[in-house]
C-alpha cells in the first residue's frame, strides 16, 4: 500500500517503501516524459551558412522550441505544460534523465550533476566601458511545476566562463518544500567586467538524483543585455502562455467518419491565456480561427476581439473564443490547425539615442503572440492531444488497465494504439484487450509485444485483424505480465481520469489517483474492415490462465507443444479429457510459457502464465 501520498511521483525508491508497495500494487503517476522541439531557426537551409555564436542583445523565451544555434543542450528537454503560469509558451525542463529519458545512473541513491543548458559563445571584447559595467542577465525559474519538487539539497546553478576558461558559479538555488511550485520567479544577475571576454558563455545546470525524472527545475525567458540595472525586470512584451485547448465533447481528437452526424452542439470554446510582461496597461485584441490544411478551408471564430477590461500592468488572464456549433466537414482525414493571435503591438526590441532608433531583429517580442495547435480528425477517438507530459502505470503481474470510450453509433474497432514511453521496456509482452463491460470477459484478446523505440512513431499500433463492432460504451486496454511499471503516456491538459480503470487484485477500480488522459486510443471505421469467413473455426478454450498446476485445453486440435520463456521446448505430462486434453504444469518454474496448438487452420500460439 502506498503510504506517502495518493499520487506517488516516483519520488523515493528505498527498500522499505518498495516492500510495502509490492504488498498491494496500485495505479501510479510516474515521472515527466522528455521532448525535443527544435526551433526552425536551428535547421540549416540549403546554401546558407549558420553562425554558431550569440550576440547582444540576447533573448530566448523558448516559444519556438530549443534553438541549437543559441544553446548546447545536454539532457535538457522542451515542455509546454509541465511549468505552471509560465512567462510565455514553451520552457526548458532540467531533471535526472537525458534527452532520451535514460537516467544518468541506475543506482537509486546516486546524486550529482544532471541536465545542463549552455549558451553559445559571446564576443564581449568590443563593449564600451558603459556597456561592460551595465551588463545583466535575467531569467525566470520554477521548482517542480507539475513534475517532482527538488529536495532541500538539490540545486539549480548558474555559471559563467571567465577569460581563463574557468566556470564560476554566480547564482544557486536550493530545493525544498517551502519553494513556490506554481509560479515562476525572475532573477537578474550582473555579469562583472572581469568575466567578460571574446569567448564568454553562461550555463544552467541541475544537481540532484541521477536515477530518474526527479528533482525538476524549469527555465524560461532568458535575457542578456547591457545598459540595464537590477530594476530592469519588465519587457515590452505580451505573450500567450500555453497551447490552445479545444474539445469535441470530452475528446481531443475524433473520428472523421462520425463528425458530420455528431458534432452539433458538441464543440467547446477555444481557450488560452495571455501574460502582460510590461509594467503598464495595454489595449489588445485577439483572433481565433480553425483551418483545414487539406482543403485550405478557413473558419474564423473571433476576429480582432478587444479584451474588456483593458489588460492591466503585469496581468495574466485566461480567455475563450466565441461559441460555435459546427465546422465544415473535411473531405478527408486531417489535422485541424487551431490558431490564436494577439494584436498587441509587440515587435523587435529597440533603443533610442539622440532621436535615432535602432531595432534589434534578434529580439522580436511578437514571436510569442501566436500559438497554433492541432485537433485531429482521423480514424480514432482520443482524450489526449498527442503528446505525453508524464507516464502512468501499474506494477502488478496480470494487472490490467482499461480506458472507457463511448461511440454515438455503431463502429468497428480496427486497431488500438498505445503510447509506451519507456524505450527500455521494448519487447515485453502484453495482452491487448477489448471489453463491452469490465465485469464480463473481454470480446478480444491477443498477445503483442511493446515495439522498439521509434523517434518518428511514438504510438504502438496494433491492428485487430477482425470485425469487432461496438455501440455505446466500450473499453480498451491491456494486461501486463511483469511486476515492473509499464509506462504509458499521460496527457495532463485534458482531465479525463474518471475514464481510466485498473485491476490489480482481481477487481476493477475506477481511477481516483491519476489526473489527465491516459494515451490509449481506439481506431474505428463505419464498415467492417475484413471479409467474414463462411466456415468459422471451432473455438478453443484454454483455462485457467494464470495456471498453478493443471491447464485445460478444450476444442479441436492435433498437436500440443510447450516452450519456456527462452524459446526451449519442454515436454510436459498431459492426458485426454472429455473435451480435449489437460497439461500438467506442476513443478514448473513461475513465468511465461508459450503454448502452440496445431489445428485445421494452422498453428496458433497462446501465452500461459504459470504462478
Amino acid at each position: 500500500m502506498i503510504t506517502k501520498c495518493s499520487i506517488f511521483k516516483t519520488a523515493v525508491f528505498t527498500a522499505a517503501f518498495l516492500s510495502a508497495f509490492w504488498a498491494q500494487a496500485q495505479l501510479v503517476e510516474l515521472g515527466a516524459v522528455q521532448h525535443q522541439k527544435i526551433a526552425s531557426s536551428s535547421i540549416p537551409k540549403a546554401g546558407l551558412r549558420l553562425h554558431t555564436t550569440n550576440s547582444l542583445p540576447f533573448w530566448d523565451d523558448f516559444s519556438q522550441g530549443l534553438d541549437t544555434l543559441k544553446w548546447t543542450i545536454a539532457g535538457a528537454s522542451y515542455t509546454e505544460t509541465i511549468g505552471l503560469s509560465a512567462p510565455s509558451v514553451g520552457m526548458v525542463l532540467l531533471d535526472g534523465v537525458d534527452q532520451n529519458g535514460t537516467p544518468y545512473s541506475l543506482t537509486q541513491i546516486d546524486q550529482g550533476e544532471t541536465d545542463s543548458l549552455t549558451s553559445a559563445p559571446f564576443d564581449l571584447s568590443g563593449l564600451s566601458d558603459q556597456e561592460s559595467e551595465t551588463l545583466y542577465l535575467s531569467f525566470f525559474w520554477q521548482a517542480g511545476g507539475r513534475a517532482e519538487l527538488p529536495d532541500e539539497n538539490d540545486q539549480l546553478t548558474l555559471q559563467v566562463k571567465d577569460p581563463e576558461g574557468n566556470w564560476i558559479s554566480i547564482w544557486t538555488q536550493f530545493g525544498g518544500v517551502a519553494l513556490d511550485r506554481e509560479n515562476f520567479k525572475q532573477e537578474i544577475v550582473r555579469i562583472l567586467p572581469i568575466w567578460q571576454s571574446e569567448d564568454f558563455q553562461f550555463r544552467f545546470f541541475a544537481n540532484g538524483r541521477q536515477s530518474g525524472p526527479f528533482d525538476s527545475w524549469l527555465i524560461d525567458y532568458v535575457y542578456l543585455n547591457s545598459n540595464r540595472s537590477e530594476a530592469d525586470l519588465f519587457y515590452l512584451d505580451r505573450s500567450l502562455t500555453q497551447p490552445n485547448r479545444l474539445r469535441l465533447g470530452d475528446f481531443a481528437a475524433y473520428p472523421l467518419a462520425l463528425l458530420e452526424n455528431n458534432q452539433e452542439e458538441m464543440w467547446g470554446s477555444i481557450s488560452n491565456e495571455f501574460n502582460n510582461l510590461e509594467n503598464r496597461f495595454r489595449s489588445m485584441e485577439y483572433s481565433m480561427s480553425i483551418t483545414d490544411p487539406s482543403s485550405q478551408t478557413f473558419t474564423p471564430i473571433n476576429s480582432n476581439t478587444p479584451f474588456n477590461p483593458v489588460p492591466n500592468a503585469l496581468e495574466r488572464r485566461s480567455f475563450e473564443s466565441l461559441e460555435f456549433t459546427e465546422i465544415p466537414v473535411p473531405a478527408k482525414a486531417t489535422s485541424l490547425q487551431i490558431r490564436t493571435f494577439l494584436t498587441s503591438g509587440d515587435g523587435p526590441l529597440f533603443s533610442v539615442e539622440e532621436q535615432d532608433t535602432s531595432f534589434y531583429a534578434g529580439v522580436n517580442f511578437a514571436q510569442n503572440d501566436t500559438v497554433v495547435s492541432e485537433f485531429k480528425l482521423m480514424d480514432f477517438f482520443a482524450y489526449d492531444r498527442g503528446q505525453a507530459d508524464y507516464a502512468a502505470g501499474i506494477n502488478q503481474r496480470s494487472g490490467q488497465l482499461a480506458i472507457k470510450y463511448e461511440t454515438p453509433e455503431e463502429v468497428y474497432i480496427k486497431g488500438i494504439s498505445i503510447e509506451f514511453t519507456n524505450p527500455r521496456q521494448a519487447n515485453q509482452a502484453v495482452d491487448i484487450q477489448v471489453w463491452k463491460e469490465l465485469d464480463q470477459d473481454p470480446i478480444f484478446i491477443r498477445e503483442e509485444l511493446i515495439p522498439e523505440f521509434d523517434p518518428d512513431q511514438s504510438y504502438a499500433y496494433y491492428s485487430l485483424d477482425t470485425n469487432l463492432s461496438v455501440n455505446g460504451a466500450f473499453y480498451i486496454g491491456f494486461t501486463q505480465y511483469s511486476n515492473d511499471f509499464i509506462h504509458v503516456g499521460l496527457d495532463k491538459t485534458n482531465e479525463q481520469g474518471d475514464k481510466l480503470y485498473y485491476n490489480v487484485v482481481g477487481e476493477w477500480v475506477q481511477n481516483e489517483e491519476v489526473n489527465g488522459a491516459l494515451m490509449i486510443r481506439p481506431h474505428v471505421s463505419l464498415q467492417p474492415e475484413f471479409e467474414e469467413t463462411e466456415n468459422p473455426e471451432e473455438p478453443l478454450s484454454i483455462y485457467p490462465n494464470p495456471v498453478e498446476s493443471y491447464l485445460n485445453i478444450e476444442g479441436v486440435f492435433s498437436e500440443i507443444r510447450v516452450f519456456d520463456s527462452f524459446g526451449r521446448e519442454i515436454f510436459l505430462e498431459h492426458q485426454l479429457s472429455d473435451k480435449g486434453e489437460i497439461v500438467n504444469f506442476n513443478g514448473q518454474r513461475p513465468g511465461i510459457y508459450v503454448l502452440n496448438l496445431t489445428t485445421e487452420k494452422g498453428m496458433k500460439s497462446y501465452r500461459i502464465l504459470v504462478q
